[in-house]
């Protein structure tokens, strides 16, 4: 199994050595409907506890030309305005794309009873058109800002209010939209403590801290201490400084390792909303713990082109969970079963949507609909040499490959028959594997003799790249394997606190490795061909393409997280990892780019590193 010192998959290395319908959202329009005439709809906005008067209100409906752009002011360029209590009122006069549309509402300027305020710009996400007739009263806060600017923020722009996706990830913005209403209930504009589905923390202390900085410049006025000092603080290294509480919040959600004690004093200023944290936290992220589901020692996960998240429990009988893309347990609290599940170590997603399983205890790949109704027999597919089975992949044409611990590589068709067994290239205990664009197969060799410390490299069709493995760039004892959009590899160290890169040929460009707070258990490479890794305290780790460290030195921290095994992100932009300890889903809030899923899409159309 991958995890645990001793037990679980890390363990066998020492002994060997409001939710949105998806349903038609993938083309580039939302749903299949046409125009629609909109609904009345009244609402609040507030500054703090106070009633924003004279603010500006637009509705805007979400483009599809573009991430941060394209979005269509429903209003026709004339907003609304808010009365001396904060109160408006938006007339259905004004048309819909589609009642299935995701729109939002954005406040902008006002009075907050301090004088008026022109960088105060609030947001509220309302759902879809159809959505509003049954929103009751829309209240527009510094909570609900937060909540839109870290669910939606990567679909947004510092400095725009727009909210726009590409023609081909609508799936991924509809689901963004569902996250920021697991955050907060967008008809009372307070944050949650439990997701709708009631098996997800919502971390609202942190929410209402960051609330509470935005209030601290809202509830002043234009030019004040206080917007001068968030917006300095708001400011990315290199970047342009923001000039409103939106873009300042925005740039915070997309940078949450920044300046955070300066933010956080700005809270403690201004403790509107509660209960907030009671100390400095360690990042900015938001971050929610998911349960249920069967979820039992997770160990790699992946996310299919739904936006749902699979995940395989190391037990024996094996099992598997699925989570929603809003983490409603999908799967029995048993998880599924069947189709020879042993010891699962990791899934893959095929080209159909098919679920694939590594199983370690019995040495056979599973296959399960994706209902989780098995395909595979009571003993999986298997076939000649293929014993312990580590980890899984699945390439464009839909090919299965699995690393087995025996020093094999597997190669099968999408039914299960076998197609070719990899042998030599220096496999030594073969632990992950990746695809790259170009369809070549990529192993992580994990036994632990240091001077074995290498990558593989083989064809499509199983012809080793070299005689042996590759070295260098700080290898040790590498269990996870990721490609980037330029050909380089990636690998998370077991043996040090460390990844590594090398180049598309095996070259090392890490030098001694990239620095991590602990050793690492897994890797991911998101749509802007940034890397992410799991780290084996429980913290994520962010780098650019370039090595240099985007999370602090600590990484990124959850609450509750003990034990990070598996990580992989979302066409929504969500980080996802699980803990073995504590039998826990962690999602990390738009924190990366948007992603295409499943990865073999990804592979088939050479999209590894891009977004979608």
């Amino acid at each position: 199994m991958r995890f645990g010192i001793g037990i679980a998959r890390i363990g066998v290395l020492a002994g060997v050595g409001a939710v949105l319908a998806l349903a038609g959202c993938g083309s580039g329009v939302y749903g299949t409907s046409g125009q629609v005439t909109g609904f009345a709809l009244t609402g609040r906005v507030m500054g703090g506890q106070r009633p924003i008067a004279g603010a500006a209100i637009s509705l805007y409906a979400a483009g599809t030309t573009g991430y941060g752009t394209g979005a269509v002011d429903l209003l026709g360029g004339t907003a609304v305005t808010s009365d001396t209590n904060g109160n408006f009122s938006i007339p259905n006069s004004y048309t819909c794309p589609s009642a299935s549309t995701p729109v939002y509402l954005v406040s902008s300027g006002g009075d907050p009873g301090s004088g008026v305020n022109s960088s105060a710009v609030l947001m509220l996400p309302v759902g879809s058109c159809s959505d509003l007739s049954t929103l009751g009263q829309a209240n527009i806060s510094e909570v609900s800002s937060v909540a839109a600017v870290y669910g939606l923020g990567q679909f947004m722009t510092p400095g725009s209010t727009a909210v726009g996706t590409s023609s081909t990830n609508v799936t991924g913005l509809l689901n963004a939209y569902a996250t920021v209403f697991n955050l907060i209930d967008p008809s009372t504009g307070y944050a949650r403590t439990t997701t709708p589905a009631g098996n997800g923390t919502v971390p609202q202390n942190a929410l209402n801290t960051l609330a509470n900085v935005m209030a601290a410049c809202v509830n002043t006025t234009s030019g004040s201490g206080a917007c001068n000092t968030l917006f300095t603080a708001a400011t990315p290294i290199g970047g342009v400084a923001p000039t409103d509480t939106l873009s300042a919040m925005l740039n915070i959600a997309r940078n949450p390792g920044l300046n955070v004690k300066t933010l956080y004093d700005l809270s403690v200023a201004r403790a509107t909303f509660q209960p907030s944290l009671a100390g400095k936290p360690n990042d900015l992220t938001l971050s929610i713990e998911y349960t249920g589901g069967g979820l039992n020692r997770g160990q790699l996960i992946a996310v299919d082109g739904a936006g749902n998240v699979w995940v395989p429990n190391a037990v024996d009988p094996g099992t598997l969970s699925e989570f929603s893309p809003t983490g409603a347990a999908l799967s029995p609290s048993t998880g599924f079963t069947g189709g020879g599940l042993s010891y699962p170590e990791a899934v893959a997603i095929d080209l159909s949507g098919y679920v694939w399983a590594a199983n370690e205890g019995n040495g056979s790949l599973s296959k399960h609909s994706s209902s989780g109704t098995a395909i595979s027999g009571s003993n999986g597919f298997t076939m000649a040499g293929m014993l312990y089975p580590y980890a899984v992949a699945v390439d464009g044409a839909g090919n299965i490959f699995s690393a087995n611990g025996n020093n094999t590589v597997s190669k099968m068709s999408d039914g299960g028959a076998p197609l070719a067994l990899f042998q030599g290239g220096g496999l030594d205990v073969p632990y992950a594997i990746a695809i790259d664009n170009s369809e070549n197969v990529w192993i992580a060799n994990g036994n632990r003799t240091p001077a074995a410390d290498s990558v593989s490299k083989f064809s499509n069709g199983g012809s080793p790249a070299a005689i042996g493995a590759y070295t260098g760039g700080g290898l040790s004892t590498p269990v996870g394997v990721a490609v980037d959009a330029t050909g380089d590899v990636w690998l998370s160290n077991f043996g040090a606190p460390t990844v590594s890169k090398l180049s598309s040929t095996g070259a090392p460009l890490s030098g001694a490795g990239y620095a991590t707070p602990n050793e690492t258990s897994a890797i991911a490479v998101d749509g802007s061909n940034t890397v992410w890794t799991a780290n084996l305290d429980g913290s994520v780790s962010h780098f650019a393409d370039s090595g240099t460290a985007l999370s602090p030195a600590t990484g990124y921290v959850t609450p509750g997280a003990t034990a990070a095994v598996g990580i992989a992100v979302d066409a929504s932009g969500n980080v996802w990892m699980t803990d073995f300890y504590v039998n826990s889903l962690f999602e990390y809030v738009g924190a990366a780019s948007p992603t295409v899923v499943p990865m073999a899409l990804a592979v088939k159309n050479q999209r590894l590193g891009m977004m979608p």
